[in-house]
């Protein structure tokens, strides 16, 4: 409730009235609002192409996965914004490297297989305050108590990471050189299952030559792990069996380094044998087939136009066209991004700025605040006041709508029900509609709406349903045996019994004909022939085949010069369980809990600098400083500092500020440098990792 009735709410559509950035704005009809924002595309559409129309987007599913990208199908713009901080990135590398589409297919143990297996890695997997709804913590808990012994790999150890047997405290962005020292040993030892390397490992021997180099006595200045410890928890991994390995977007989304680390961390996982076997990577429980058929929506990607660039080099439709590739464009195909080509979210941005290879002149950003969700805020400022025109449609007034032409009052799911679920299990299905609980606030509209309303303002109505938000969910339910009329009616949903028999049986192990079916050779590519030796997504150099580290662009080990007057490396967690992201940072009983953009710190290294816990700090990068409160934490790297991002709400119950997303501000990013060595070469991860120094700020938050 305290969401539904945030003082933050936009409650009606707004124009803006003064200079970008100035936070002017009127209020005007829906129908003012929708008319000029379809006249500015079909505007742009003409005079600069489709292409130019870009749409910021957090995720690949749900309304911005499903109608936004339908829309820009049919509009004829490539350019899918992905902010690529979350899954998709580790996905990419898993693909190439041990097959298998499915991401639980592909590596993690599943928390159903937890009460078989021995040996758990958690890395960069903060799974206490994120991901939650997939069971891990509890399921992790439980299988602790009956035995499971873990190494928890994070540079902070809070939550569950203080249940584990082994810490790894390793310094933020240097995951990849630790990766690569333990496979340095696993193969060195002879540790690995030499009947599966031989008979599923493409290209070991190359491996283990070019792995000698990397040794524990090489990682362990870069890492600030102990030699001895990295040889301990490589040798646990070598002969513990099974043993699974859970990979978080700590290392896998958010690192320059992010393809390679997790290449290694699942070929860790690969030549010990502990694949697709009960307790290892494994994905779990398979469930009988549903018993409700639904339809999901058509993106029709038929509809992107395919250039003369995409026919003559093989590429899926609209690749050639993309501002800023998040992948390689060679990479984007039907069978390694089935939804459509994407281009990077900062790099989509950029082109604002630099006009290469041509410059998106409107922007719709849904659900996304571009300058909290990527790195160099001050860039992405810049970007966003030159930008032709820049539409933010939201629940909550977020930093960025203060650069918007319009900005568009959106529902929450408590106020829309245009979205409907199954969820199969042994006994039956179940199937249910989003069931409003209350009327929407003010104006404000569902996402579904926004894009019916334009489509037939564009003259795209024949591909939206005409307008007619219940013909797509008919056509959706099309087939089910369920009409939305039953649906609407059932405020418990539907639940179809199963009477066949039929019961979850166990995932097929160690049928690896099939995991790897789409790997080259039909082999784990220990030597990677997919990828290896092709162009970056860039196109300024070409991907290794072989594992290779670059580190933070700015670290301890790798820039001293840089170090020794920034002594300290700062990170930022994903996620935290009192807020999503950015936002709810308003919300009284959760902000009384955080009232203050807080940085953990070693208490030994606070009084270093006179800083007693509860003190206003400065810290300070070479691209700009913030300010926050310090808070004493034992278990973290003297030498590490961690905070999280996005303190750009106010809680006016509380009489609490929000913070600037510019220098003297709360916001992290701010810290980052966003230069091309900041991002990884094959899938666009960005370092969240830079050198800072910090002192305590005389006169607190005045």
């Amino acid at each position: 409730m305290a969401v539904l009735y945030a003082p933050g709410r936009i409650l009606y559509p707004m124009k803006r009235t003064g200079e970008k950035g100035e936070g002017k704005f009127e209020r005007c009809s829906w129908d003012e609002a929708m008319d000029a924002i379809a006249s500015k595309l079909l505007e742009q559409k003409e005079q600069y192409g489709a292409k130019s129309y870009g749409v910021l987007s957090p995720q690949f599913y749900a309304v911005l996965g499903t109608m936004g990208r339908r829309f820009l199908n049919v509009h004829g713009s490539p350019n899918y914004m992905h902010s690529a901080i979350c899954n998709s990135q580790r996905m990419f590398s898993r693909l190439v490297t041990i097959g298998g589409p499915k991401h639980a297919q592909a590596t993690d143990t599943a928390p159903g297989q937890l009460g078989k297996t021995k040996l758990l890695v958690v890395w960069g997997y903060n799974s206490e305050n994120s991901a939650i709804n997939q069971g891990n913590p509890y399921a992790r808990l439980n299988a602790i108590e009956k035995g499971l012994k873990v190494i928890d790999i994070r540079p902070m150890q809070d939550g569950l990471a203080s249940k584990a047997d082994i810490w790894v405290p390793v310094r933020p962005g240097t995951d990849g050189a630790l990766a690569m020292a333990i496979l340095n040993v696993i193969i060195g030892e002879g540790l690995y299952d030499h009947d599966f390397v031989e008979n599923w490992c493409n290209g070991f021997d190359k491996l283990a030559e070019h792995m000698k180099q990397y040794t524990p006595e090489w990682a362990s200045p870069i890492t600030g792990i102990p030699i001895e410890q990295i040889y301990e928890i490589a040798r646990l991994m070598g002969t513990v069996k099974p043993m699974g390995i859970n990979i978080g977007n700590g290392i896998g989304d958010q690192q320059n380094d992010g393809h390679w680390t997790v290449a290694c961390a699942c070929l860790i996982e690969a030549i010990t044998g502990n694949l697709g076997i009960a307790g290892g990577g494994s994905a779990g429980m398979v469930a009988p087939p549903s018993l409700v058929k639904t339809k999901g929506i058509d993106i029709l990607s038929d509809r992107l136009p395919k250039s003369k660039e995409d026919e003559e080099k093989g590429y899926m439709a609209g690749v050639a066209d993309l501002v800023g590739p998040e992948t390689p464009r060679w990479f984007q195909t039907m069978a390694t991004q089935e939804s459509g080509p994407t281009t990077a979210y900062y790099k989509g941005l950029m082109s604002i700025l630099t006009e290469d290879p041509y410059p998106l002149r409107c922007i719709f950003g849904q659900s996304s605040n571009p300058l909290s969700a990527t790195r160099s805020p001050k860039k992405v400022e810049e970007a966003l006041k030159k930008l032709d025109f820049y539409v933010v449609m939201d629940t909550q007034w977020n930093s960025s709508c203060d650069y918007a032409d319009y900005v568009l009052p959106a529902c929450t799911n408590y106020e829309s029900s245009y979205q409907f679920g199954t969820k199969n299990s042994a006994a039956g299905t179940f199937v249910a509609i989003n069931q409003k609980i209350a009327e929407p606030m003010g104006e404000s509209r569902s996402d579904w709406e926004y894009y019916l309303d334009l489509a037939v303002r564009m003259g795209y109505g024949e591909d939206f349903w005409n307008g007619d938000m219940d013909a797509c969910l008919r056509e959706q339910l099309d087939g089910s045996g369920i009409t939305l009329e039953e649906l609407r009616v059932a405020n418990k949903g539907i639940f179809v019994e199963r009477t066949d028999g039929a019961k979850p049986t166990e995932p097929v192990y160690q049928d690896y004909a099939k995991m790897f079916a789409s790997l080259p050779n039909g082999k784990v590519q220990c030597y990677n022939e997919w990828i290896g030796n092709k162009p970056n997504c860039d196109d300024t150099g070409e991907i290794s085949p072989l594992p290779v580290y670059h580190g933070p662009a700015e670290s301890i080990a790798g820039t001293p010069d840089i170090a020794k007057e920034y002594p300290l490396v700062i990170s930022d967690v994903h996620a935290y369980r009192l807020c999503n992201h950015s936002y709810y940072v308003d919300v009284p009983y959760l902000r009384e809990l955080q009232p203050y953009p807080w940085v953990k710190i070693n208490p030994s290294t606070a009084k270093q600098y006179g800083i007693e816990d509860g003190d206003w700090v400065k810290i300070e990068s070479r691209h700009g400083w913030v300010k926050m409160v310090a808070r004493y934490l034992e278990s973290i790297a003297p030498d590490v500092l961690m905070s999280r991002r996005g303190w750009w709400q106010p809680c006016e119950e509380l009489d609490l500020p929000g913070y600037e997303h510019l220098d003297g501000g709360s916001e992290i990013n701010v810290l980052y440098d966003a230069e091309l060595k900041n991002f990884d070469p094959f899938n666009s991860a960005m370092s969240k990792q830079t050198l800072v120094k910090i002192s305590k700020l005389e006169g607190g938050d005045e």
